[in-house]
């Protein structure tokens, strides 16, 4: 979704950030954003914590809220699909193939749950 939100808008974003901290992602506090999601999905929470005070000082209060909201719906979304064994549609496969391939996303155990027949 986010990388068609900035394309649309004109921008390009570089998903192999999400996988290689040496890229530059293209998105404004990119780097911040991405500590923080890591943070708020891994179990130390001195590095949360930390993640936490360095994206309100790049951005806001406002802004670590709405990060923090999106970082929680996509792993409430995420663990819900897997629970229930949703697929993913054959457009979304068709549609996510060049960055799955990039991000090794089809390696990941989820995968053998959404990408199934």
């Amino acid at each position: 979704m986010l990388r068609a939100s900035v394309e649309h808008a004109g921008g390009r974003v570089d998903l192999r950030a999400l996988v290689d901290r040496s890229v530059d992602s293209g998105v404004a506090h990119g780097g911040a954003l991405l500590t923080f999601a890591d943070a708020a999905t891994g179990t130390d929470p001195v590095a949360l914590k930390s993640a936490r005070a360095d994206l309100q000082r790049a951005l806001s209060p406002g802004a670590l809220v709405q990060a923090a909201a999106i970082v929680a719906n996509f792993a409430m979304n995420d663990r819900a699909a897997n629970a229930l064994g949703i697929v993913l549609e054959a457009m979304f496969v068709r549609g996510s193939a060049d960055f799955r391939q990039t991000l090794g996303i089809d390696r990941y155990p989820s995968a053998r749950n959404t990408l199934r027949d």
